[in-house]
């Protein structure tokens, strides 16, 4: 019979997968809070915050794969846009994910805490959106890839994939509507993934007694997220977006004071 720590595992990674799915983050930003909070709470092992960032990773890697292979059905992804991101993308995730090693955990709370601030604030900042999504080019490359440089250092460090800036980044400066920006989000956090993953493994906090509960909870997470994306209006996903936001800005925020 399986242990009911491992159910618990898939349901957390069902969970953050769904998010996934719905909105094109990497599972991560849900992950890093449940595994810091949830799973103490009712009782099971406690992690470490470098540890978490290992778990993270796991996570994002799994939940945007099974995002990834979802909305590429919808063929809304642009790829001219991923390339003209990717390159500060891949460098700011690689330098993040081999530093988290020497980050306090401190330091990794405050960064998380930043993080969540400034995609909250972009993805509230009015856009003029394009009516074509093909039609869409990177503006003030140098501003965005500096930005999107920033946000994927900090979420590299975390574990994350830097999906929870990409996609306000990209509907913000590159004009892309919400939902094809969440699509194309995809992508670029797929390839992030995988190089934090990597990172990750290079330093030896990559849970692999962890890894099969983690991926079939994200292989029907990412489904219903990626379902339910494609009904929800563009306005719900934002306010979706900044009420986790808020959400997980408070408590982090409570722990940060506890040190």
């Amino acid at each position: 019979m399986l242990d009911l720590y491992y159910i618990i595992i898939i349901f957390v990674s069902l969970g953050a997968a769904f998010f996934s799915g719905l909105l094109g983050i990497g599972g991560g930003i849900i992950i890093f809070p449940a595994f810091l909070y949830l799973l103490p709470f009712l009782g099971f092992q406690t992690f470490s915050v470098n540890e978490i960032t290992g778990i993270a990773a796991t996570q994002s890697l799994a939940g945007i794969f099974f995002a990834f292979m979802n909305h590429r059905k919808f063929g809304a992804i642009n790829l001219k846009v991923v390339k003209a991101v990717l390159p500060a993308g891949i460098i700011g995730a690689l330098s993040g994910a081999v530093t988290a090693k020497y980050v306090s955990e401190k330091a990794m709370l405050c960064m998380y805490l930043f993080l969540l601030a400034v995609s909250a604030v972009l993805i509230l900042i009015p856009s003029a959106e394009s009516n074509n999504s093909e039609d869409c080019k990177l503006e003030r490359p140098v501003i965005t890839n500096l930005i999107i440089f920033t946000g994927t250092f900090i979420s590299g460090t975390l574990g994350f994939a830097g999906a929870v800036t990409f996609m306000p980044i990209l509907n913000h400066f590159c004009k892309l509507p919400v939902k094809a920006a969440i699509s194309t989000t995809t992508l670029i956090v797929l390839i992030s993934a995988i190089l934090i993953f990597a990172g990750k493994i290079s330093v030896g906090l990559i849970p692999y007694n962890l890894i099969i509960f983690i991926i079939i909870g994200a292989v029907f997470g990412a489904a219903l997220g990626s379902k339910l994306n494609r009904l929800l209006s563009p306005f719900i996903l934002r306010m979706i977006f900044v009420g986790i936001f808020i959400i997980l800005g408070i408590r982090i925020f409570l722990t940060i004071l506890e040190y």
